[in-house]
């Protein structure tokens, strides 16, 4: 997908040939563009584009495609400073979430529905934050004790 080009502006997308696919019909989220056999099927690139049956390509393009262009253009701008941000920040970020999928359920939905979806993604972010909270008492606990002691001690003499 990434050799071909689209033009957001005149709705138009090309084949890394230059051969014009034509918008046929409109999808769920986004748009279905397909292109002529003929124009497949004297193409030296038919081999990489095509799967194996096809005469012609089908594509589908998301409605948020030209956003999802314009953030790959950013990325491959970002500077090294950057590049180690996000490296740092999905490690973390892929952690929780691998955690509430294999030990919290949130591999698979309890109930059907993307509003029930939503409270069991809620229900488990609370599960998953209520342990590290706990593992951070757990962690300062001694600190706390001593410092109580020593005030019962205060209070006693």
């Amino acid at each position: 997908m990434r050799r071909f080009r689209y033009d957001a502006l005149n709705d138009i997308l090309k084949c890394p040939r230059g051969k014009k696919l034509k918008a046929v019909r409109a999808v769920k989220h986004g748009r279905f563009f397909t292109s002529r056999a003929r124009d497949c099927r004297g193409c030296d690139l038919a081999h990489l584009c095509l799967s194996k049956g096809r005469v012609n390509k089908a594509v589908v393009l998301g409605d948020h495609y030209p956003a999802l262009l314009r953030a790959r253009r950013r990325r491959e701008r970002w500077l090294e400073e950057d590049r180690y941000l996000y490296r740092r920040h999905r490690w973390r970020s892929e952690g929780y979430h691998g955690e509430a999928k294999s030990s919290h359920g949130l591999a698979r939905a309890v109930r059907r529905g993307l509003q029930n979806m939503r409270i069991q993604a809620f229900l488990t972010a609370a599960a998953v934050n209520l342990k590290r909270l706990a593992a951070a008492f757990w962690l300062y606990l001694p600190g706390f004790l001593t410092v109580v002691w020593k005030l019962l001690q205060t209070k006693m003499a």
